[in-house]
């Protein structure tokens, strides 16, 4: 499950941005379920897909060579924010598998920064869980990838994030900010493995640590802190 955790952080970034005019594009736009009929299993193409939905915002290898693709938009409207998550699993450029989440851009993840194993080891019961228990328990995910072989991994990411302080400074503290700020970011992952049958079959929790130069002097992409 390693390869997951590599872009959890990029889809983050894709999910904080939120358009509100002047549409919400073929995505956020549309129903969950004309968007799922838009996608055959086993005869859409990747060509296909990007035609309808553009390029993907994170691409990963699976352990096998497999190809895990994800597009995410936010939106609101009026009242109405939502965030749409499409991940699709593809081989040899045709889609395998595929899944479509929509769930409340207001959501609260931030439990999953306050997960213990121990918590989790008493909760889970691989081969007996289900995915209704593990939603039940934890709500509807922010994320979704899949596994070799087409089984769903839904997974839940909170993202906690600090700018460098210089205001305590007199009379340079933003000067210093704008030349030498940095911003460090936390990413809590729980990830979920299911089976054909809907049942889990593991479970992984994990904290990645990233930092940027945020300054001019120090502008730099965002690299994990080993």
């Amino acid at each position: 499950m390693k390869y997951l955790i590599i872009t959890v952080f990029t889809a983050m970034l894709g999910l904080t941005g939120c358009s509100v005019l002047p549409n919400a594009g073929p995505l956020a736009g549309r129903e969950t379920s004309d968007i799922n009929q838009s996608i055959i299993d086993g005869k859409t193409t990747n060509s296909e897909l990007r035609a309808i939905y553009g390029d993907a915002m994170s691409v990963d290898k699976t352990p096998q060579g497999k190809t895990v693709m994800n597009w995410y938009k936010s939106w609101s409207s009026g009242f109405t924010q939502n965030s749409t998550v499409l991940s699709v699993l593809t081989d040899k450029n045709t889609v395998i598998k595929h899944a479509v989440l929509r769930y409340k851009t207001t959501n609260d993840y931030s439990f999953v920064g306050k997960l213990t194993d121990a918590e989790l080891k008493s909760f889970f019961v691989p081969g007996k869980t289900t995915r209704q228990e593990v939603v039940t328990k934890f709500g509807v995910p922010n994320n979704n990838s899949f596994d070799d072989e087409g089984n769903l991994i839904p997974m839940y990411v909170y993202s906690d994030s600090s700018r460098s302080q210089y205001g305590w400074v007199p009379n340079v503290g933003g000067f210093i900010e704008a030349l030498a700020g940095s911003k460090d970011t936390k990413v809590t992952l729980l990830a979920v493995s299911l089976d054909g049958h809907d049942k889990v079959t593991s479970y992984q929790l994990k904290t990645t640590n990233y930092h940027q130069g945020i300054g001019l002097l120090n502008s730099s992409s965002i690299e994990e802190v080993k």
